[in-house]
């Protein structure tokens, strides 16, 4: 994230034994468990249920289907291991997974005879085929990439061969004095007391960007003092290269130096468009990220001629590998190339400013080249997403870092002054004075108004634009609202959000001026320019001002994670992720080196940075225990000893994981919470996503996912008493002497079955928690920890803090079940949290009613959320829905539609008066979208062809299940006695549906004649 110099054999130990761990994709997609609305079945004459609240949730993914192959780009996994956790068993090839203590040795006979090996293997089956990839793997990915046919696709998913063909994804970026707040900087700060000097902070560290390039010529990016301490260190390790470029303008190229020391740029499905072919950065994405994480150390900052003092990134002595992954998006196959170079290239960490799209499901190929890459001994550090604060935390894997953002102790504010109105905002550009105009004002008479809205790319008129600040809705990138203000010859960027996140806070250097407004004072701005004759507007100069810090940032993405059943808390952690300033692109910042931006992206290489500091320090740390150093020091009070807030209410664990990381106190964790790839796959087969790993899971077996050796602990259904184990390592160099102090979530005991831990450095010690229902709400959320204070020593005291996150019920069901056949039948089980009689009954099954649309010109705009309209790419349909409903869902499937289509879904509240209230939405990449609400309201469903080809037939299913048995669906018994704590069984049949429909419907569960859950079912007949 030890000693104060670097390990001298420059080698890194993983502390995970050879297992021969490795997880492979099957060639069927999982069902997916999601947290639906379930509501208990009203009598026609009684109110409605309440509707959510007007800010949604998320509900990313609905359950996967069989697979249906269409043409497309494909993920190909071959059946052979990856370089990265080959155990041997091929007669003649060795072993090429990294001992414990070491990496992979690329110059190794083994590892270069296995890759002669996967190679053959590869050809073979390309030749078979008739292939021709687009990308080929053997490192953390064993396989390829290739556009196919529907046929040829379902061709390989059939071969002895081929573990899986799984459709490539594309995915998206998430888009001062962070050192000092951090406890890096300053007299007793970790870049002095740990290493001395912090310009040898992150010595013998290789830090890999995968994101949209980098701008080598920029000053936190310059070469380092010769000669390097560290250099043989990095020598021995570091296996890649400069790839310069091949722009036809040279300009566009690059060259490295001792620190850029690697750079590859990735574009396998050709999806560059008019980019620059070569690594450089085309959007400053991916320059802030690689200079946040590791630049160099107190280069100064000019922007727009005003001198802004000094920054430094977090590693400022590591070295960077840059990795051009990302375009106009970031293809899955282009990822797991990127990841694949790095890797293979050496590099201790990786950060991944991309998000995964907040979905329940987490293994796909490129989580499976993280899964691999931290078997190798690499840390992975990740944003959390920007969709907060619903449930829609991205990056749900165990063995990748998960970060929130929040705010810093300095922040730069401006008064911006309309008619009589002065508000704060977020600006770093001089006092200016100019008229002001609304976007949809200035629009081109052929402009999709809700693009212009956005001032999205070409939908402005430069004749209606040029001298005046151009007011937008916020929902596109800035630079690319600044960039079509800037091509009309406009003053300045007005831009304003659409729903309320606080005050305006976006600080970035632009291609004009550029002033960031909040949702209130937005809705002034628009009043007041629509109702003045010449309207006016001002703002002053910058000043830096310290707040109190962190909080949470409006826009970071929250938990519940909806994997695994909501038993691993996600985020992981919250680092600044507000106002940071790093690193950008001058050619798209009005010449400037530096701006500042704000995002989880921000957050994620701030904590890459220090665990290349923790790698530097530790070089025998694993990234496990990196990552469980950050976690069990973080803290979670402000800076007036405040809990850390968000939205002025007391922020949660789903809000900020384990706390925000402490630079200082990471260092001396005291005990660390290891896990090994292996047990991260018994994780992987105790949730919905075990049939996607083919028979690994009777290979290694299953775990709750509550139990995997976490630094926090998570139980989501708590049906009475739950106990959780935990192992801990002591990797201080002395004996150690701990105590557990617990602080029992509210409405349950908390006991641990040792009170004291005696150990030797290096030695190990397992507890075990028993958590006990008192009178906790049955589904409500409640948090507390578990800390162990360490006693006796005369010179430092850790204490290692694991939240507790905990949710009673009365009983303990599956959310969903899926099922197909027109015929059929199954078992389900659950825990009862109560002692009694358990009452169960169905509604339905019934088949969907499907309403279909043929949609053109998908242009990826902001949908207009507060005032839909239909267009030509977005189609809206009306349900009227019965009172008596067991519960209302609206979904899309991406087995009804054609490869790389990405299709939205907006739900609206219809009025008396005809009015439209958003109620809720699910916008994911892909097609897999999935709303459910309750009855006994009229909505009208907007679905958006967001992405895709020119015309895409859609098709929306609708679901009302009734609250009545329609007579094809039974449960046995209807009537149980249980026990608290208790299993129970049910025996489930269902028949006589009409093949090729989705069916739904729900297995009732009450106590004393009160529904207290429901399983959803959904059969594909």
């Amino acid at each position: 994230m030890g000693s104060s110099s670097p390990h001298a054999s420059g080698r890194r130990a993983t502390t995970r034994a050879r297992t021969g761990a490795r997880i492979t994709l099957a060639a069927a997609s999982v069902p997916v468990v999601v947290a639906g609305l379930v509501t208990a079945a009203a009598p026609a004459s009684a109110e409605p249920p309440a509707l959510p609240e007007v800010t949604p949730q998320y509900s990313k993914e609905a359950p996967a289907q069989d697979v249906e192959y269409t043409d497309g780009y494909y993920m190909v996994q071959l059946a052979e291991e990856p370089v990265a956790t080959y155990e041997g068993g091929q007669e003649g090839l060795d072993a090429t997974a990294p001992d414990e203590g070491e990496t992979i040795d690329f110059e190794s006979a083994e590892v270069e005879e296995y890759q002669d090996y996967l190679d053959g293997e590869r050809s073979d089956v390309l030749d078979e085929f008739g292939i021709d990839p687009v990308a080929e793997y053997d490192t953390v990915f064993s396989g390829f990439a290739a556009e196919l046919t529907a046929e040829e696709a379902e061709e390989l998913a059939d071969s002895d061969q081929v573990v899986s063909v799984v459709p490539d994804k594309v995915y998206q970026l998430d888009t001062a004095t962070t050192p000092e707040f951090l406890g890096l900087d300053g007299r007793w700060g970790a870049w002095n007391t740990q290493f001395g000097d912090p310009e040898h902070a992150g010595e013998g560290v290789i830090v890999g960007i995968l994101d949209t390039g980098i701008w080598p010529e920029n000053p936190s990016l310059q070469p380092l003092p010769e000669p390097r301490p560290d250099q043989e260190i990095i020598d021995a390790k570091w296996n890649g290269e400069c790839v310069e470029g091949e722009d036809e303008d040279p300009s566009k190229n690059i060259a490295c130096n001792n620190k850029l020391i690697g750079a590859r740029w990735f574009d396998a499905r050709g999806i560059s468009a008019n980019g620059y072919a070569s690594p450089r950065d085309e959007h400053g994405h991916g320059t802030h990220t690689a200079t946040t994480a590791a630049g160099n150390y107190n280069t100064e900052v000019i922007m727009d001629g005003d001198e802004f003092g000094t920054v430094s990134g977090m590693a400022p002595a590591a070295r960077i590998a840059a990795y051009k992954v990302c375009w106009d998006g970031c293809a899955g196959a282009d990822l797991v190339a990127g990841i694949e170079a790095a890797v293979a290239d050496g590099v201790d960490v990786i950060n991944f400013s991309i998000g995964s799209l907040g979905t329940p499901e987490f293994v796909d190929a490129v989580s499976i080249a993280f899964f691999n890459a931290a078997a190798s001994g690499v840390f992975v550090a990740a944003s959390a997403g920007n969709e907060g604060p619903g449930s829609t935390v991205d990056h749900q894997e165990p063995w990748v870092t998960t970060v929130a953002a929040s705010t810093h102790d300095m922040t730069y504010r401006s008064d911006f002054t309309f008619g009589d109105t002065t508000v704060q905002v977020g600006a770093i550009n001089g006092s200016a004075e100019f008229p002001v105009k609304l976007a949809a004002d200035a629009a081109l008479a052929d402009a999709d108004p809700a693009a212009a809205e956005g001032c999205a790319p070409g939908t402005l008129d430069p004749a209606e634009v040029e001298g005046f600040a151009i007011v937008c809705k916020r929902g596109n990138l800035f630079t690319d609202m600044a960039t079509e203000v800037a091509a009309g010859g406009g003053a300045a960027l007005i831009v304003r959000d659409v729903e309320d996140l606080g005050e305006g806070s976006v600080v970035t250097s632009q291609p004009v001026p550029t002033i960031h407004i909040g949702y209130n004072a937005g809705l002034e701005l628009v009043d007041w320019v629509n109702s003045t004759d010449d309207p006016t507007a001002s703002v002053t100069v910058s000043e830096r001002q310290r707040q109190d810090a962190p909080e949470m940032a409006a826009f970071s993405s929250a938990g519940p994670a909806l994997s695994a059943g909501q038993n691993l808390l996600k985020p992981d952690i919250t680092a600044p992720g507000v106002e940071i300033l790093a690193g950008v692109t001058p050619e798209h910042y009005r010449g400037n080196d530096y701006g500042a931006m704000q995002g989880t992206s921000m957050a994620s290489p701030h904590i890459a940075g220090m665990a290349a500091l923790l790698l530097s320090a530790n070089p025998d740390w694993s990234p496990m225990a990196a990552k469980s150093a950050m976690m069990t020091t973080a803290y979670q009070r402000d800076s007036n000893w405040d809990p850390i807030q968000r939205g002025g209410e007391d922020a949660t664990p789903f809000d900020f994981g384990a706390g925000h990381v402490d630079g200082a106190s990471m260092f001396e964790p005291g005990l660390v919470y290891e896990s090994t790839p292996d047990q991260w796959i018994q994780y992987i087969c105790g949730t919905a996503e075990a049939a996607k790993i083919g028979d690994s899971c009777d290979t290694y077996g299953s775990i709750e996912p509550s139990q995997l050796n976490y630094p926090s602990i998570t139980v989501a259904e708590l049906t009475g008493i739950d106990t959780v184990t935990r192992t801990v390592t002591n990797v201080s160099d002395e004996y150690s002497f701990y105590k557990a102090s617990i602080d029992a979530p509210e409405g349950t005991k908390v006991r641990v079955d040792k009170r004291f831990l005696w150990l030797a450095p290096g030695d190990s010690a397992t507890y075990t928690l028993t958590i006990e229902r008192t009178d906790g709400a049955y589904g409500e959320w409640a948090w507390g920890d578990i800390t162990w204070k360490e006693l006796g020593s005369w010179w430092h005291r850790s204490e290692v803090r694991s939240p507790i996150v905990i949710k009673p019920a009365q009983v303990g069901v599956d959310d969903e079940v899926n099922l197909s056949g027109a015929s059929g039948e199954t078992t389900l089980t659950g825990t009862s949290g109560f002692d009694g009689t358990l009452g169960t009954s169905v509604s339905g099954l019934v088949a969907s009613e499907v309403s279909t649309a043929t949609l053109t010109d998908p242009d990826s705009s902001d949908f207009p959320a507060d005032d839909p309209v239909e267009s030509s790419h977005t189609a809206s349909f009306e349900f009227t829905t019965p009172a008596d409903a067991s519960l209302i869902r609206y979904a899309t499937f991406d087995a009804d539609h054609p490869a790389g289509t990405d299709i939205d879904l907006f739900v609206y509240l219809k009025g008396d008066d005809g009015s439209l209230t958003l109620v809720d939405y699910s916008a994911s990449g892909g097609t897999n979208e999935v709303v459910t609400l309750p009855g006994g309201y009229t909505f009208v469903v907007f679905v958006d062809l967001w992405a895709g080809e020119a015309s895409v037939d859609v098709q929306l299913h609708a679901w009302t299940v009734p609250s009545t048995d329609e007579g094809n669906l039974t449960v046995d018994p209807t009537e149980q006695t249980v026990s608290l704590g208790g299993e129970f069984d049910l025996d489930l049949a269902w028949s006589g549906l009409t093949a090729g429909s989705r069916y739904m419907g729900t297995v009732n569960f009450s106590a004393e004649g009160e529904q207290i859950d429901s399983t959803i079912l959904n059969v594909t007949a």
